[in-house]
């Protein structure tokens, strides 16, 4: 990267931050979520704030920092709201999906031992109900929402360790994940689908809330969700429906490209009617190449879509689930020490907000394919760095000695 296109991305990140300076009602808040964005464009590795401000090329306090993210009363939810607002397409296919946070102690707010997918067991983790917009090439983080169990919704004392505000009541996940799409219709976004693992998918009452907002929907179900076919007189599982299919009714259909090559398996789509449902809907069944492992969907596209089409649909989770690691694994997503209900929401509104900026980088690159996140955010960390040493004058008097007395080598 050359001087000129240096000053070009910081003039661009500067910019974009100040879109944001309304949601903080005092100067040294705006200066303080400047410097917690370019804490999480640096090179540290883990993004724990201590980390994050000892790269820092200009830091506030440490306890200033610290202060702003864990007891400040600036609103996450008003970060958000701006956040939709700069997002530059309005239309893509919505992901749900439950997002994990494995933890060692029993402190931090709403953890408990609950399904973790980053681990793919029962574990002691906080988990999120989150949602990404993703428009063909790129994914959007449009909301989080730390999912709060009972326990600590009626334990007076966690109330009080986690700074649970008194108006926070108990949600189930999918309810949450109604009103985040109630939040996205309402910003102005076109959605031409919306997606979910099976712990939405398989909820009646969660496609039913999906369906009254005039959505389609492709979410994935458990194979024991029960349902019936045209002219049957009971009821069978989507397991059951999907073993009886012939060998004809299969169909090999490729969704996509991986670093091993193209991803494909095979489908077959019959139309069911499910259990506590009005009328038809279509059910997608999945076969492996591989190992024949069996997956299974729910999709109410009309009766004439096509199995290509259900089946993009249903897959447009893949891309969305490969670019999502991207905030955990480069923006330090679930690095958060704190445990305060305030201080996790927003690190998690920021950390959104520095991954967007890197998509936005991402989007104005001309050449195909487009550079990766981690790519962008290597040009970004390394402009950091360079202010970072320019700042510290211990670090510039030490090069100038290396450069005049350099160290013996063997």
């Amino acid at each position: 990267m050359t001087d000129r296109s240096a000053r070009a991305l910081l003039r661009r990140f500067g910019q974009f931050a100040d879109q944001f300076a309304g949601c903080f009602s005092r100067h040294p808040q705006r200066a303080a979520a400047t410097q917690y964005l370019e804490g999480l464009f640096n090179d540290s590795e883990r993004k724990s704030m201590q980390a994050m401000h000892g790269r820092l090329s200009d830091p506030v306090s440490y306890q200033a920092l610290q202060q702003f993210i864990t007891d400040s009363p600036w609103e996450a939810r008003r970060v958000w709201a701006q956040l939709r607002a700069e997002v530059p397409v309005r239309r893509g296919i919505l992901a749900l999906d439950d997002t994990s946070f494995p933890k060692q102690g029993r402190h931090s707010v709403g953890v408990k031992r609950q399904y973790c997918g980053a681990l793919g067991k029962i574990a002691n983790c906080q988990v999120a109900v989150s949602t990404v917009l993703f428009d063909g090439q790129l994914t959007w983080p449009l909301s989080f929402e730390l999912y709060l169990p009972t326990e600590w919704l009626t334990d007076p004392d966690r109330r009080e360790r986690g700074q649970i505000p008194a108006g926070v009541r108990f949600r189930e996940k999918w309810r949450i994940a109604l009103a985040h799409i109630r939040q996205v219709l309402t910003a102005g976004f076109h959605l031409t689908a919306v997606v979910a693992d099976a712990d939405y998918g398989s909820n009646a009452a969660f496609r039913r809330g999906v369906e009254r907002l005039g959505l389609r929907y492709g979410v994935a179900i458990r194979s024991g969700l029960t349902m019936w076919t045209p002219g049957a007189r009971r009821t069978r599982t989507a397991a059951a429906i999907a073993t009886a299919l012939p060998a004809t009714a299969w169909r090999r259909v490729t969704w996509g490209t991986g670093t091993k090559g193209p991803l494909a398996a095979r489908f077959a789509a019959v139309r069911v009617r499910p259990a506590k449902s009005r009328g038809e809907r279509w059910l997608l069944c999945e076969r492996s190449l591989i190992d024949d492992e069996r997956k299974y969907y729910l999709l109410n596209l009309e009766a004439t879509a096509v199995l290509r089409t259900l089946v993009t649909v249903v897959r447009s989770r893949w891309p969305i689930e490969q670019q999502y690691r991207e905030l955990k694994d480069d923006l330090g997503l679930d690095h958060f020490e704190g445990r305060s209900y305030r201080g996790w929401g927003h690190h998690t509104v920021l950390t959104a907000v520095a991954f967007t900026f890197l998509q936005l980088e991402r989007r104005r690159s001309e050449h195909a394919p487009r550079p990766t996140l981690p790519h962008v955010r290597f040009w970004v960390r390394e402009i950091m760095a360079v202010l970072y040493v320019i700042s510290n004058r211990n670090l510039l008097n030490l090069i100038d000695s290396f450069q005049r007395n350099p160290p013996l080598r063997r």
